[in-house]
């Protein structure tokens, strides 16, 4: 198992976009996050306003993470490559597993690495602007540990509707709307077959209030809403495990 992820730790860091969109991942939220604590008013800046901006650019992190796991699926269909990876592994639970833990470890480093950097050079500014000292935040390490989980958990998911669709751009709009459009139709529609609002029980946007440093008074908790996210999460990875099983390469 360690030599099988080792290899796909070398396919994934070995090709061009995925080195590219790896560094965008992290480069993207740092600017929104640096250049807004630099323009931001003096007198607007308080404990939580570093610590927001971070984890609320941390939803783009996490998302172009999940683009980085439909990468390390499709490009081997699209270049047919994946033929020598099974060839080389036959057992396809083996592969799958393998390409899920290094793309949940990476999304983790990726996004870790956005709150560090962001942490260090965002402090730096506000001390650099003579703000006064800052108390810190009491919501900020948990919202940054869930950001760092969703940057995990995301890239599974990504890898996940890859190996469903086998498709780079199929792939990466189903997760790109998925959150954006597809969650805010139906929670729209059942809320009003219902009567009642059912925005917490749609999984991504459940996933991504986790990170937030106030959380929704009507949602299911930090941890709950993770939670929630991440078992549909392993749902879709089991059909896609299976559906890697069960189609030609």
């Amino acid at each position: 198992m360690i030599a099988t992820i080792r290899s796909e730790w070398i396919k994934l860091r070995t090709v061009r976009s995925n080195v590219t969109t790896a560094i965008v991942a992290v480069l993207i939220p740092l600017a929104i996050s640096l250049l807004s604590v630099t323009f931001m008013g003096e007198n607007n800046i308080d404990s939580g306003t570093l610590p927001g901006f971070i984890v609320g650019s941390g939803s783009v992190a996490v998302l172009l993470i999940g683009v980085l796991g439909v990468l390390c699926v499709t490009q081997e269909y699209s270049q047919g490559t994946i033929r020598l990876t099974l060839a080389a592994t036959p057992s396809r639970p083996r592969v799958y597993l393998a390409k899920a833990v290094v793309v949940a470890l990476l999304g983790a480093a990726l996004t870790g690495l956005v709150v560090l950097i962001g942490n260090v050079v965002g402090s730096a500014i506000i001390d650099a602007r003579d703000v006064p000292a800052l108390d810190s935040n009491p919501d900020a390490a948990p919202a940054f540990l869930a950001m760092i989980l969703m940057g995990a958990v995301v890239a599974v998911l990504g890898m996940a509707i890859g190996a469903l669709t086998r498709n780079p751009p199929s792939a990466i709009t189903t997760l790109v709307l998925w959150p954006l459009l597809v969650e805010g139709i139906v929670g729209g529609l059942l809320s009003l077959a219902f009567d009642d609002d059912v925005a917490r029980w749609m999984p991504f946007q459940s996933g991504l209030n986790s990170m937030f440093l106030e959380l929704p008074e009507d949602g299911f908790g930090r941890w709950g809403s993770l939670g929630y996210f991440a078992a549909w999460v392993l749902f879709v990875s089991l059909i896609a495990e299976r559906s890697l099983k069960r189609r030609d390469a």
